[in-house]
């Protein structure tokens, strides 16, 4: 079972994580009864923005991919117009559209102005000059005046996708507590000399570790095989793992006193973990849920607060008074959990 999440984790992360900070690609074919050249102007021009690749496309093609879904979007493009072609809403449709709505603009312009003047090819130039070295600059800072940095939706992805799978592997094998007690094995192991603390200790123990191993395994394979810049800070990134472990076993310990035999724990166990990393934002970038509700359900996942964590860490270069937050609420939920679901399992199932 650790083999196949650490293989789905590294999967997962490989699918939605790689292609998440590569450029929007939009396919431009010309209207009818404009030339190519002035279709390639237009690409030029709209390909001086970095975030978005334009380039010639067959008219049949570019619709093809757009209904097909292989394609955020196509463009038109006329003589002074443009047509954006789009089968569903998205945000990168909307990005395109600002982008390919400010070139435009601007080019209109500048002809409009050249159409005053005498020297067309003139204008332009010193007008270019001119945008080059604006009286006026903006410069856009982090809110402690630090450069405002990237956010890597990439590895947020493959920190979410690795904490998330090693959940389950976490809670299954915590699950074996409830087994062992629903079969009568746990009341055997009571009347022997082993007292139930060191019993409760080594289940504990080892579903930790089975957990911690899973995460580090795919870190460090990430990390040293397939290249993920994780920082300068390796060994802050292992204790946020090893706290956000010892974490879930104390949250699944609480799902198992609450629940009454393993099967229930079974059935509860897989509809709830997979809604940590949804409703924590552990898919979208940061500051995408605002919904006060979700933001406050959020609060009782340990994965939202190691994930908070690790992006700090590996993103920011954060030290360790910026992670103290997440980190302490980890021990507190950790704490909880673990109090009240081993009380309630002693009361249930004596």
């Amino acid at each position: 079972m650790v083999i196949a999440f650490c293989g789905l984790s590294i999967l997962a992360t490989l699918i939605f994580g790689l292609g998440m900070d590569q450029k929007i690609k939009i396919g431009v074919f010309p209207a009818q009864g404009v030339e190519s050249s002035m279709t390639k102007q237009w690409i030029e021009r709209l390909n001086e923005g970095d975030a978005i690749e334009f380039f010639l496309q067959d008219e049949q093609a570019a619709r093809s991919d757009v209904r097909g879904g292989r394609a955020d979007a196509a463009l038109q493009v006329s003589q002074a117009d443009y047509r954006l072609i789009a089968s569903i809403e998205n945000p990168n449709v909307q990005i395109v559209d600002r982008h390919i709505r400010a070139v435009f603009l601007e080019e209109l312009q500048l002809r409009a102005a050249e159409s005053y003047t005498a020297d067309a090819a003139g204008f332009r130039d010193e007008a270019k000059r001119y945008l080059e070295q604006p009286p006026i600059t903006i410069e856009v800072l982090a809110m402690d005046g630090s450069e405002l940095l990237h956010h890597n939706m990439g590895l947020q992805l493959l920190f979410t996708f690795t904490l998330f799978l090693a959940a389950f592997t976490v809670g299954f094998k915590v699950n074996a507590i409830t087994m062992e007690k629903a079969s009568g094995i746990w009341s055997r192991m009571v009347l022997s000399p082993i007292r139930k603390s060191e019993m409760y200790l080594g289940h504990l123990l080892y579903s930790m570790l089975i957990g911690f191993v899973q995460i580090l395994v795919v870190l460090l394979l990430f990390r040293y095989i397939i290249g993920f810049n994780m920082g300068n800070h390796f060994g802050m990134l292992i204790v946020v793992v090893a706290l956000y472990t010892l974490t879930i076993v104390a949250f699944c310990m609480l799902l198992a006193g609450i629940v009454r035999t393993p099967e229930q724990f079974n059935m509860v166990f897989p509809s709830l973990i997979p809604l940590m990393p949804l409703i924590s934002g552990g898919y979208m970038p940061p500051g995408t849920i605002t919904n006060p509700f979700l933001l406050g359900i959020s609060e009782i996942f340990p994965l939202k607060h190691a994930l908070n964590a690790l992006t700090e860490i590996a993103i920011y270069d954060k030290g360790w008074l910026d992670i103290f937050p997440p980190l302490a609420k980890l021990c507190i939920i950790a704490v909880v959990c673990m109090g009240i679901g081993i009380n309630l399992m002693e009361r249930r199932r004596g």
